[in-house]
């Protein structure tokens, strides 16, 4: 069996980290890879593949899952994600009737939000680990759980006293971490990429969705029944969640093997050879897995398993250590940036409803103050169109010009959307504020500026997700091969190829930076509006979030390069963390 050189191969692969065929263009496919024998859309257009390829062999591949158990799956993601995002403002309404039974200003009382956003941050970094080796089930079931116990913990300590109630606001942050990292891995587990865009922003719209919704709900319970009964109720709404994830939400994690596109790592070959875009894998005692030996479908009783083994290759201490490396990664470091300063928004919302609207001449109860909460939620929905359906458009028009090769710097022109409507919305809430005009302006403003913070949630995790979600690792050793590519009929081989799968690593990274960024805020945010005023203080976080979103014009002109010098970089495997 004849051997093509180091260098060959090497041409092969180019490794662009994010770089997929997208879209079935025959012999114009931009890679001259042959792709007519790999998975396609069965509905819409058919000329798109399925990114990545499911397994051949293997019905328990979630790709391989039928639409209903996806979407029911995705479903429990999302409720868990929205009902733990409604208790982090979940005070807003009730900010003054808190601050009177303990004493204390608006300022020390936002505190108490500063407490849970920075341990969400910092307990991500804990959790995640986690879910890699031992599969995302087992951490959505705890954390479900432990955040039934947290929410009954506060509505005790509301009418008790500020150090125990701060205290239960901390343990909340810490076990509703995962919220904001494992749903969009559970996305990329079970979904195609020309699934993602609108799934992402749907995810993205449930987080702020409880953000805006939960406001709006505690205002009427609050007002009704007291500031106890909506951390009861949020309890109650958990538990039937935590029901729903252990009856129909299987695990997620796949460690089989999968048919490979090899485009992220296939240049134009140098010979006329067409590559095809299979890989076969070989077992430990050398023999290759046959496609054919279908695996047997696991029961839904089988699925019901708490805990796996766990995944042998996976260290804990690697995992942990992984999201600390990805800040060395430009396009994930400005993805932080995005999706921290577009979550700020409500943040500040939520902290500053009652400063601003309970005195004259508003006068808002805590009904209105809730109320209020509803103009950002329908944003928030206009926002999820322009970042999902329209998003994906977008990049799909850019990826056909581009000869069916989708590059995730093909989203990015939104960022101008998403800026307009940033500063527009701001703009319009704090003139309308500072002239005191009828309520409904600000309010309106307020659903305006909502719309760029619902793209630029989306925005963020797209563009990281897209750009880094695997790495794969390839040593050329041709005397003792422990893996096959096939090319046509001849073979390559290689001593390791391996996928390291980075979704969560990425939505740690990412959840860390913006809880930290948003934990700034509830430090200065009441003081600060106290200080400058409305108009002053929401013209400089929106000015500060423009500059933000235009760093995507280096990155949409540059960012080939810049993922290539990254994968160049080889951090994983300099800090031996691969």
């Amino acid at each position: 069996m004849s051997h093509e050189s180091d260098e060959d191969v090497a041409a092969y692969f180019p490794a662009v980290p994010g770089t997929e065929i997208l879209f079935d263009e025959g012999s114009n496919t931009g890679t001259h890879v042959d792709v007519s024998q790999l998975k396609h859309r069965t509905k819409g257009d058919s000329r798109v593949l399925l990114v990545p390829q499911p397994s051949t062999n293997d019905p328990n591949d979630p790709l391989n899952w039928t639409s209903t158990k996806k979407s029911l799956t995705f479903f429990n993601g999302c409720w868990y994600a929205f009902m733990g995002a409604i208790t982090g403002p979940i005070m807003a309404a009730g900010m003054n009737q808190l601050a009177q039974t303990f004493g204390k200003t608006l300022q020390v009382l936002t505190y108490a939000n500063g407490a849970t956003l920075i341990n969400q941050g910092v307990w991500n970094i804990v959790w995640m680990p986690f879910a890699v080796k031992y599969g995302r089930r087992p951490v959505y079931l705890a954390s479900c759980f432990l955040m039934i116990i947290a929410c009954i913990w506060l509505a005790v300590a509301s009418n008790q006293n500020y150090t125990v109630f701060i205290v239960g606001r901390a343990f909340l942050g810490a076990w509703e971490a995962p919220i904001e990292s494992i749903v969009p891995s559970t996305i990329t587990d079970i979904f195609f990429l020309h699934n993602r865009g609108e799934l992402v922003s749907m995810y993205g719209l449930a987080v702020l969705g409880g953000n805006e919704l939960g406001p709006m709900f505690s205002g009427f319970i609050v007002q009704a029944l007291g500031m106890d009964w909506a951390f009861w109720i949020v309890a109650m709404f958990l538990a039937a969640n935590f029901i729903s994830i252990f009856m129909f939400m299987p695990e997620t994690k796949f460690t089989g093997s999968r048919p490979q596109i090899l485009s992220s790592r296939i240049a134009r070959p140098s010979s006329n050879q067409t590559p095809s875009a299979t890989v076969i894998k070989e077992k430990e005692d050398g023999s290759v897995n046959n496609v054919s030996q279908t695996v047997s479908q696991r029961t839904w009783l089988q699925e019901l398993q708490f805990w796996s083994k766990g995944d042998p290759d996976v260290n804990l201490l690697h995992v942990f250590l992984r999201p600390f490396v990805l800040l060395a990664y430009p396009t994930v470091v400005w993805s932080c940036f995005v999706y921290g300063l577009a979550l700020s928004w409500n943040v500040i919302l939520g902290a500053t409803v009652a400063q601003l609207f309970s005195p004259p001449p508003y006068e808002f109860n805590s009904n209105a103050q809730g109320l209020f909460f509803l103009s950002p939620f329908v944003g928030s929905l206009f926002g999820v169109y322009f970042s999902g359906p329209c998003g994906d458009w977008i990049a799909n028009f850019f990826t056909k010009r581009n000869h069916g090769i989708r590059e995730p710097e093909m989203r990015l022109p939104t960022c101008l959307v998403a800026a307009f409507f940033t500063f527009f919305g701001a703009l319009w809430f704090g003139l309308s504020y500072e002239h005191q005009m009828h309520w409904a302006m600000p309010v309106i403003g307020a659903g305006i500026l909502s719309v760029g913070s619902q793209m630029g949630t989306t925005l963020g995790m797209n563009y990281a997700l897209d750009c880094h979600q695997e790495v794969c690792f390839l040593i050329l050793d041709f005397p003792s091969p422990s893996c096959l590519f096939v090319f046509e009929e001849r073979l390559l081989g290689a001593k390791f190829v391996r996928e390291l799968q980075l979704s969560v690593e990425i939505m740690v990274t990412i959840a860390a930076l913006k809880s930290a960024i948003a934990w700034i805020w509830t430090w200065v945010i009441n003081d600060f509006v106290t200080a400058s005023g409305a108009l002053s203080v929401f013209m400089t976080v929106a000015a500060i979030n423009v500059a933000i979103y235009l760093v995507y014009i280096p990155f949409y002109y540059r960012g080939k390069q810049i993922r290539m010098w990254i994968h160049n970089a080889k951090f994983f495997e300099a800090t031996g963390l691969q």
